[in-house]
């Protein structure tokens, strides 16, 4: 677009009548901390005293050769005239409010998608602006960025990653960088940054500040493991590293199944409401209501209400859906996943999918590859992708390895060495898709709701996880299926993309 053909859009969506704007549903499910305050740039809270039309904001300064005029010599309108939203064909004159009166309108047009979202203007920091029209938000920040047009640069920069980043003081960020490495997208760090599929937005997972440094600490000391087996001539050395490296596995292993044991006893459904509040969960589409879970691990595979994930494009059989409220990487071949995202050292399809379906690997050779990964503050069960039948199931033992991306990003194989479950699923469209269930550290156990032989349709319950982080992989044959275009533009930037159940990700190829 030319810049007059962007203004012309602009003066489009904010001209147009209420009644033909988009409902927004604001989603809490997620809980992650997004912020959606202004950054502020440094200067005065400078009030004018004009009304009608909101001029407050920096005042410009005068041509060359004309003398400062007080602005309280300058005569000013009561009233102004604004385009009414519901019929921008008329227009309407109307005195300025009272910031009361803007905060009851923004509560009733708060339901609508605006174009224009700002609470404070991040020049001379005037508060409640949400509650002003579009139209009076552009024309205010135009007379506040007249003022000094370089203060402009000031609040509009490049290296911002989200908007809770921007909020953030020097010293946070600089702790964060030494705590949990690079804030950025793609970053092989303890900074988690995805993209909400259904805002656009770039959000920070949200999880406990020890948790996120233990998960460094302890995945960075296994990739100096990894490096000093390989280039370590010294035996005594290796062998004091080989011990660290056993005691972290064996940590693990104990952590998780104590956790799991903590999580199914009565005390723990104490620790629901204080999650709940930590990651701003949505109770509202819980089908149970709260005080009827005895135990935390009941609460965390709760059920939802049947109406809260619908199947996107339901009599399509070849349309393809989220199987969890999770992370999403989709990758067209298992080779570019290994590529992009998947560095451990051994992992291949057949060591995935175990000696059972080892005969069955050469299968999915060139065949799509999905990552599904579930966060603790997300909805643990899990829904069938595809509609077909439950082929023999099977359960491999393994370790308890974290599924955050820094693991999956060291040598370490961890969908191959961590327990999981395989459940196929033979699809008259999708050919036999494998469905494995990774488990992970905290997981205390990976639950299937179905049986072998059952017949299953798209956005059906399969199974679910007890407490803890895991990951389902979705294996396809080759030529079966591709992804949506922007799911693979994201993970092709290492970017993950946070979508929910029934969601569609992906389409039949036609033969």
């Amino acid at each position: 677009l030319t810049f007059d053909e962007a203004v012309q859009c602009l003066e489009e969506e904010l001209a147009k009548p209420t009644a033909d704007r988009r409902k927004v549903v604001i989603e809490e499910h997620s809980g992650l901390s997004t912020g959606t305050t202004t950054p502020l740039a440094p200067g005065p809270f400078i009030t004018s005293p004009g009304t009608g039309l909101d001029f407050t904001g920096l005042d410009a300064p005068p041509p060359p050769g004309r003398p400062q005029t007080d602005i309280n010599q300058v005569p000013h309108e009561t009233n102004q005239t604004v385009i009414d939203p519901n019929n921008p064909a008329q227009y309407v004159t109307m005195h300025a409010g009272s910031s009361d009166e803007e905060d009851s309108s923004s509560s009733s047009a708060s339901d609508f998608e605006r174009v224009i979202n700002i609470k404070t203007c991040p020049l001379c920091h005037r508060p409640r602006l949400k509650g002003k029209s579009e139209a009076d938000i552009v024309t205010h920040l135009a007379v506040c960025a007249s003022g000094d047009w370089a203060s402009v640069d000031r609040i509009v920069v490049g290296n911002f990653v989200t908007a809770s980043q921007a909020q953030r003081k020097w010293y946070t960020k600089m702790l964060t960088k030494i705590t949990s490495g690079d804030y950025q997208l793609g970053a092989n760090s303890a900074n988690i940054i995805v993209q909400n599929r259904t805002t656009g937005q770039l959000e920070e997972e949200k999880m406990q500040g020890y948790v996120r440094i233990g998960i460094r600490l302890l995945y960075k000391a296994i990739v100096v493991w990894r490096a000093t087996e390989v280039y370590f001539k010294n035996e005594i050395h290796l062998s004091l590293l080989t011990q660290v490296y056993m005691i972290a596995r064996k940590l693990l292993k104990s952590m998780s199944i104590k956790q799991g044991q903590k999580y199914d006893s009565p005390e723990s459904a104490r620790e629901i409401p204080a999650f709940i509040e930590f990651h701003n969960l949505n109770v509202d589409e819980i089908k149970d209501p709260l005080d009827s879970f005895k135990t935390f691990n009941e609460f965390f595979y709760r059920k939802l209400k049947e109406t809260a994930r619908p199947v996107h494009e339901p009599e399509n059989q070849s349309r393809a859906v989220s199987c969890a409220d999770c992370r999403m990487m989709a990758f067209e071949t298992v080779s570019e996943a290994t590529r992009l995202w998947i560095k451990g050292r051994e992992f291949s399809v057949k060591r995935l999918l175990g000696e059972t379906y080892a005969h069955e690997a050469p299968n999915y050779d060139g065949g799509a590859l999905g990552i599904f990964r579930l966060a603790p503050q997300d909805y643990h069960r899990f829904h069938s992708p595809v509609d077909g039948v439950v082929g023999a199931m099977t359960y491999i033992p393994g370790e308890y390895y974290t599924v955050n991306p820094q693991a999956i990003r060291t040598q370490l194989d961890v969908y191959g060495d961590n327990a999981r479950k395989i459940v196929p699923i033979d699809s008259p469209v999708f050919g036999r898709v494998m469905c494995v269930c990774v488990g992970a550290m905290m997981v205390g156990s990976i639950v299937t709701t179905v049986k072998e032989g059952e017949q299953i349709a798209r956005g059906q319950e399969f199974g679910y996880f007890a407490f803890g982080g895991s990951t389902i992989v979705m294996v396809f044959e080759k030529g079966k299926l591709t992804w949506d275009d922007d799911l693979l533009s994201n993970s092709s930037s290492t970017l993950e993309t946070l979508v929910r159940v029934g969601m569609g990700v992906g389409r039949a190829k036609s033969a």
